[in-house]
């Protein structure tokens, strides 16, 4: 495995003796020392557990410099320099690797180049000494942690607990605060909203973890989570929409249109202030964020309207939503009130901030952060918005049909509204709000339109993309290449307005599904972000702007190799290829029949009782049971590789035996191999720490596994009735020829030597599309069908 560190900065000589000094790794009279006793001083400083002298110095016998001298017996020797293989002999040693089992004794900087570490060279005197001490603290050591870290969670850190400063080295923040003593604190956030509509403007509860020197001065910046689980989630398990349900004529469609809630503009901020007067009773949500805290960054989370703790209703991605976590922001920038409790008697300010916020979060946590940037908020500096929904109707939606996320067939809006809805769970508020949630629950299932899956105004206000001119702060954006929950679309849409903006920004691809990617062995994600934190939040010039490329994209084939790109979008070969009568697909002669495949809808899956991650998988690999109802067209084996980039096309001459219908269309990789794991393995459970006996993280990686004969690319799927129009259906007649043209979901997907591309035309997608209870008999016309897309 290589773990690469695309956030270790290039530094001066005279500044790495700078920062050792600080952080008293190196004695200031170093150049009294001879070779060997500066040598000694620093082994013996990185041996952190050790906590006196004398057993640092018996713990020098326990390594070695080669196969026959311990690294005590070599000191003794009076050393005045040491070659590059007796350095790292010993050096991987702290770095958690075993002579024998990991590497042997005479061919260390073998293990380290496979691995990409760092690697200093022969040390010839005490500048190159000190030169190799610094880059071996910025190694990252077997747990995926730089040493630096490892030996802040060993406790080194504690000696400059109390000295009510922040503390850096190679530009990221060094945890020198004492997470013993976190204060927890709640307060109550003024909203200008009303959206439980009882004449009082809604109270939005949040929840404060900072480090004690705030409340003596030091001012600290913010990581913001708005987190509508943050105060528990509502796990209806009876309560997802049928999707066994016949197809409805969508020129039905009637526009539902948005309509905003009431308003109550809050109260002023005045002078008065006071400390909070309740303790937060919930956790951190984030690894990252906790990390961050033991390094100076306060965390704050807040659920928001409708949330435990909150007024109001949950309105999932309305324009109330994106108002109601962006009001905690305000408060934090000294703009908005907030209370110690809910008797609003009592003004709280958050006078240990230093007005610079940053969010964090994945999911809908990551879907707020672009909500609450196109807003151009002051105090916002940055968001890092991870596997993140930039407009709803691409969650729920596509193409004019109802389109599932991933393992969430028959949720929606107004569900996804109930499980938030945690302030439901006090009796008191569920009192309170109970009568205007109902009525919610029946707009919000109304005006989302499960009936024709149409694009509307409704839909239109929870479209962020059309607002991401507000946005002013920075931008990252992290996302699942195999997410099929929040789909690729929402982060290529959004990226390509994003990154023509003028802010800084850049992207990570990873090869993941709906998952977070903070402590990947491929990548040192974690500190880029501390060195990006820094920079954004604090206003040190570390290099963090052009510290890496502007996306990086994980490789499909080898996990732990990551492609640096300047951008991410349809660029290099366009390849064609036609539907051919011989269930080919070829890039010089078009199909000039037509083929058909009859749809039945959900009966066999349902009579099969098989999971939905089950039948895709027999589906792409052509089992016969599915492959019937279905086309499916298949290229010859690549000689070469290639990469498909951006979104394939799909231009489709196609009639229905009734007169409505839905196709799907999916891109497959076909071959027997061994292909990454769908998530990442647990490497070393628990075993890095975040500050010292604070929490713990587990360092993964996505690795090769079990032999697989197929791998899904991308998919997409279109209502017929839209041909004309994605946002406007038509009326058809049965058997009528209708011209389809539609993008895939994105991609970044490299096909290996001797693989097939098969596309597979079909209509019902059980995992994601309604699965019609009548059959339905679909004629493509081959002659007026094509696939196409970018490739490299």
């Amino acid at each position: 495995m290589k773990y690469n560190q695309y956030a270790l900065v290039k530094t001066d000589f005279d500044q790495k003796v700078k920062e050792l000094t600080e952080i008293n790794f190196l004695p200031s009279d170093y150049a009294d020392y001879s070779f060997a006793d500066l040598f000694k001083y620093l082994f013996k400083k990185a041996i952190v557990e050790a906590k006196t002298d004398a057993s640092k110095e018996t713990k020098l016998a326990e390594f070695a410099v080669n196969a026959k001298t311990s690294l005590a017996a070599f000191l003794k020797t009076n050393p005045s320099q040491i070659t590059a293989d007796e350095f790292y002999c010993a050096a991987l040693q702290l770095l958690g690797y075993h002579i024998v089992y990991d590497y042997e004794f005479d061919k260390p900087t073998d293990l380290m180049k496979k691995n990409a570490l760092p690697i200093f060279g022969d040390i010839k005197d005490k500048n190159d000494l000190i030169a190799a001490f610094y880059l071996l603290l910025n190694t990252r050591a077997k747990n995926g942690q730089t040493y630096i870290d490892v030996m802040a969670g060993r406790g080194y850190f504690t000696q400059f607990y109390g000295q009510n400063k922040f503390m850096f080295f190679n530009g990221k923040s060094l945890p020198v605060f004492d997470t013993s003593k976190v204060i927890r604190e709640v307060v109550y956030v003024e909203s200008d909203l009303d959206t439980d509509q009882d004449g009082e403007s809604d109270l939005l509860q949040v929840t404060i973890f900072r480090v004690p020197e705030s409340n003596v001065g030091l001012k600290l910046p913010a990581l913001y989570t708005a987190d509508p689980y943050f105060g528990g989630i509502i796990d209806n398990v009876k309560r997802n929409h049928n999707v066994d349900e016949n197809l409805s004529d969508a020129s039905s469609w009637s526009n539902p249109q948005y309509k905003a809630m009431p308003t109550v503009p809050a109260k002023k901020p005045s002078g008065n202030t006071s400390q909070a007067s309740e303790e937060a009773v919930h956790k951190a949500a984030y690894t990252l964020n906790e990390y961050m805290l033991a390094r100076g960054f306060a965390n704050v989370y807040a659920g928001a309207i409708g949330t435990r703790g909150s007024d109001g209703l949950r309105i999932t991605g309305s324009p109330e939503e994106t108002e109601s976590a962006k009001e905690v922001i305000e408060w934090l920038h000294g703009d908005r009130i907030a209370y110690t409790d809910r008797s609003r008697q009592t003004e709280i300010k958050a006078d240990w901030c230093n007005g610079n916020i940053g969010m964090t979060g994945r999911s809908y946590l990551g879907t707020l952060q672009i909500a609450i940037a196109t807003t151009g908020v002051a105090g916002l500096k940055t968001v890092v918005s991870e596997a993140a929904i930039s407009s709803w109707y691409d969650y729920y939606r596509e193409h004019g049909l109802v389109v599932a996320p991933e393992a969430c067939q028959g949720e929606d809006l107004d569900l996804l509204a109930e499980t938030c809805q945690s302030n439901l769970w006090d009796a008191g508020s569920r009192l309170k709000v109970q009568a205007k949630y109902d009525q919610m629950q029946k707009d919000l299932l109304a005006k989302s339109d499960r009936t024709t899956g149409q694009y509307s105004d409704f839909w239109e206000a929870r479209n962020y993309r059309h607002h991401t001119d507000g946005i002013k702060c920075s931008f990252i954006s992290v996302h699942g290449l195999n997410d099929w929950n929040v789909k690729p679309k929402n982060v290529y849409k959004l990226w390509q307005k994003v990154s023509k903006l003028p802010i800084a920004s850049h992207l990570f691809l990873h090869q993941g599904p709906h998952y977070n990617m903070n402590n990947l062995v491929s990548i040192d994600f974690t500190d880029l972000m501390n060195l990006w934190f820094v920079h954004e939040l604090l206003n040190i010039e570390n290099g963090a702007l052009t510290q890496w490329p502007k996306v990086m994209i994980q490789d499909n084939l080898e996990a732990d190799t990551w492609h640096e790109e300047a951008d991410w979008s349809g660029e290099g070969s366009e390849a064609v290829y036609y539907l051919n009568d011989d269930m080919s697909l070829n890039k010089n002669l078009p199909g000039h029949t037509a083929k058909s495949f009859t749809d039945v809808g959900g009966k066999e899956f349902k009579a099969a009782k098989i999971s939905e991650s089950a039948w895709e998988y027999q589906f792409i690999c052509g089992d016969e049971k599915w492959a019937k109802a279905s086309l499916r067209f298949t290229s010859d084996e690549y000689a070469h590789p290639i990469t498909i980039n951006g979104r394939p096309r799909i231009r489709i001459r196609v009639s229905a035996s009734l007169a409505k219908g839905q196709l799907s269309c999916a891109l497959v990789e076909l071959g027997k191999r061994k292909r990454l794991t769908a998530t990442p393995k647990f490497i070393m459970p628990g075993g890095q720490e975040l500050g010292y006996r604070f929490g713990v993280d587990t360092l993964q990686e996505f690795m090769p596994d079990k032999e697989t004969k197929a791998k899904l690319i991308c998919k997409g799927h279109m209502n017929l009735q839209n041909y004309q129009d994605m946002k406007h259906p038509s009326k058809i007649e049965a058997e009528q020829m209708v011209d389809l043209d539609f993008l895939l979901q994105p991609t970044y997907y490299k096909m290996p030597r001797g693989s097939r591309l098969a596309l597979i035309v079909y209509s019902t997608d059980q995992a994601m599309t309604k699965r019609p209870l009548e059959e339905e008999t679909y004629t493509v016309d081959l002659a007026h069908s094509a696939l196409s897309f970018w490739q490299k």
